[in-house]
């Protein structure tokens, strides 16, 4: 056997990807008749799978290629891939040579993301960390919820939609604006999951306490979906975050030269509404009735508008007034239980009037 080359998982067995072929006769053939490169080296042979009478060991025919696996966040495991892996896929010597576990990655990401002391840096390394390998950013998210739900989601989400544009990377959602309307469907259908169950939605009038972002509000949806999964484990595929842009009245995002929406005020009255009348019925038309639509951070005249109407038409709640009652109400209860009194014993203060305390 040639110096530096092994058999296919033979007695000799090494990392190396590269297959000893047998001795190549003039025609450049091995001994199953394969044709060889000039190198003598044995090119990928796809074989029929074992439902067309191949053996069980043959590698099903994909259109997805072994690159695929480094460049698809939903494919991409890192260093975690096996030698199997590695050398069915094609992509032996293009990662380093050490394999490691989810559980190794998992505490290295832990560790590069504790380096940081500003929030902001640690919620763009978690928005890299989810675009380079999906897997491991719900792994580290969910086993690591208590720490990192102030990085992903309130209070740090808030500034990272308002330097949204700047550190704008790649879509991780859908944006639907209002010169979209009348064909508010089609673009629905450009998501390429066709099985969609949980869709978080915002115009991004009314973020957190920042005011209207407009399209920068994208963030919210992105973060609350993120926690979905990890928390909830509704699967990524199934979730779709959205941002209806109909325009910003902050005039300092119109200026700015990094603003990702549309550079004019709200547009607001009976187009506005038509609008949004559109936006659901595509989504049952597309999805079914029974995805759910969640609404996020729309304004207060909005909110309350919306919720009376389609809350008995479609699958849908407002998070900011439905969500924050049903667990203050719940943590109300388990404290009235915790101490043995009644309700009726305790004066509740409610300050402002948003949402959240009028939901309450």
């Amino acid at each position: 056997m040639a110096p530096g080359l092994r058999g296919d998982f033979g007695e000799e067995c090494s990392t190396s990807s590269v297959a000893a072929p047998a001795p190549a006769t003039n025609g450049m053939k091995n001994q199953n008749g394969h044709q060889m490169d000039r190198i003598g080296a044995r090119p990928l042979i796809r074989k029929q799978s074992c439902a067309q009478g191949g053996d069980s060991s043959n590698v099903v025919p994909s259109k997805v290629t072994g690159i695929d696996y480094l460049r698809d966040p939903k494919l991409f495991k890192g260093m975690a891939f096996s030698l199997d892996e590695r050398q069915t896929l094609g992509i032996h010597g293009l990662l380093p040579p050490r394999i490691k576990t989810q559980e190794e990655m998992a505490e290295h990401s832990m560790r590069n993301l504790r380096r940081f002391d500003d929030p902001l840096n640690k919620y763009m390394y978690m928005a890299d960390l989810s675009e380079r390998n999906e897997k491991l950013f719900y792994k580290v998210l969910s086993e690591n919820t208590e720490e990192l739900m102030p990085i992903v989601y309130t209070p740090t989400v808030g500034l990272a939609c308002q330097k949204f544009g700047l550190a704008f990377k790649r879509p991780k959602g859908l944006f639907i604006t209002i010169h979209d309307k009348g064909h508010v469907y089609e673009v629905l259908k450009n998501w390429p999951e066709q099985d969609v169950r949980c869709i978080v939605v915002t115009d991004g009038e009314r973020i957190l306490g920042l005011g209207d972002l407009g399209a920068q509000g994208m963030g919210i949806p992105v973060g609350k979906l993120s926690l979905n999964t990890a928390i909830a484990g509704i699967p990524p595929s199934q979730t779709l975050p959205i941002t209806l842009d109909v325009g910003t009245n902050t005039q300092e995002l119109l200026d700015d030269i990094d603003y990702i929406g549309l550079r004019h005020k709200r547009i607001t009255g009976q187009q506005y509404d038509d609008f949004i009348d559109e936006f659901m019925q595509a989504v049952v038309r597309r999805y079914g009735q029974n995805t759910l639509i969640q609404f996020e951070d729309f304004g207060n005249h909005n909110a309350f508008r919306f919720l009376e109407k389609y809350r008995n038409k479609y699958c849908t709640f407002n998070d900011d007034i439905q969500g924050t009652a049903s667990v203050a109400l719940a943590g109300v209860l388990a404290a009235l239980k915790a101490t043995n009194t009644k309700l009726s014993d305790h004066t509740f203060l409610f300050q402002g009037a948003g949402e959240a305390a009028l939901g309450i």
